[in-house]
């Protein structure tokens, strides 16, 4: 432990411990001022293999405008570290693309031309310089494009001066899509592309509506237009106590055959899966059913959302039969 030896600063004396870490060791580690012009000058030749002038001054000054405090203080935290540098727009919100600064995302099936696969996006990079910018110097001024809470206003505008419903109304409403997919158009020119998206709609009060929505811009817009024509198609349909079906149901839809019977309050919703969304929206909250034959997703919902709205009311059920309102509910009230 004690003994003499070599280090960068002379010999160590008998006695002194052999990694010594004293002020003049400390001093002999640090680099000159020199060596350190020299080594951030080899670093600058190195990115001009790279970078043109002007992309090199722009990432000299964007490094000076960071100081190793806090680039260190984030190297420490590891992944959960949070920059000081606040977003240029606090309302934009990022779970939209836009296609003026994002990258277009292509996926294999999405087949351009008569090649089996797209083209793999090109982005702009220093060592290619046959490549445009996508955007001009004055797009940049003004920020990225944040118009999707704008695009939903006036999505529910537009409705409302179409049907005259509450736009407050139709922003609470329960809205679930059942089937989103893509199928191809056969046509002269080849399979074209196309999205197909079926949706339900509904207060959870007794108003139900269905839509379908199709589009070759994406699943996006085939889910902006299925949500439009649910909205358009909402109509009321008869429920017993608010809660159940009247009654039992036996209805065939194309190959679908329902059988559906009320159950007592508490029962649940015991039936097929795609019918559970449609009885969440439409506030049916006891109901027990078999579907037979025929299970596509898309015929299914379409025939519940038929056998609902032609259900036999109460009142039309005791015209029927001659009898009170009354004696159909079970429920009296006394004197």
């Amino acid at each position: 432990m004690f003994r003499a030896g070599l280090t960068r600063t002379g010999v160590v004396l008998q006695g002194q411990r052999f990694f010594s870490c004293g002020k003049i060791a400390l001093q002999a580690q640090k680099p000159s001022p020199a060596k350190k012009a020299i080594k951030a000058q080899e670093h600058l030749n190195f990115l001009l293999k790279f970078y043109t002038p002007e992309l090199l001054q722009s990432i000299r000054i964007a490094e000076a405008l960071v100081s190793p405090e806090e680039y260190l203080g984030m190297r420490k935290k590891g992944p959960k570290a949070v920059s000081r540098v606040a977003p240029t727009d606090e309302n934009t919100d990022f779970s939209y693309t836009d296609p003026q600064w994002d990258e277009p995302i292509l996926y294999p099936n999405q087949a351009d031309g008569h090649t089996p696969y797209a083209r793999i996006p090109q982005i702009r990079a220093p060592d290619r310089s046959d490549l445009q910018l996508t955007f001009t110097a004055d797009s940049a001024k003004k920020g990225r494009q944040t118009n999707s809470r704008e695009d939903r206003d006036k999505f529910f505008l537009q409705l409302h001066q179409l049907t005259g419903m509450e736009e407050r109304y139709m922003r609470g409403l329960y809205v679930r899509p059942i089937v989103m997919k893509r199928v191809s158009c056969q046509t002269s020119k080849g399979k074209i592309p196309n999205f197909y998206a079926l949706t339900v709609v509904g207060d959870q009060n007794g108003m139900i509506g269905l839509g379908e929505g199709k589009s070759r811009d994406g699943m996006r817009v085939s889910l902006r237009k299925a949500h439009w024509n649910a909205i358009k198609s909402l109509q009321p349909i008869p429920r017993y106590e608010k809660r159940t079906i009247i009654g039992d149901v036996d209805y065939k839809y194309h190959a679908v055959k329902l059988f559906l019977k009320s159950a007592p309050a508490g029962f649940g919703l015991r039936v097929n899966p795609n019918i559970f969304e449609v009885c969440q929206a439409a506030g049916i909250k006891d109901l027990r059913g078999k579907v037979y034959k025929l299970r596509n997703p898309m015929n299914v919902v379409k025939g519940f959302v038929e056998a609902l709205t032609k259900q036999t009311s109460l009142e039309d059920l005791a015209a029927g039969r001659g009898k009170k309102l009354v004696d159909l509910r079970k429920v009296y009230y006394s004197a």
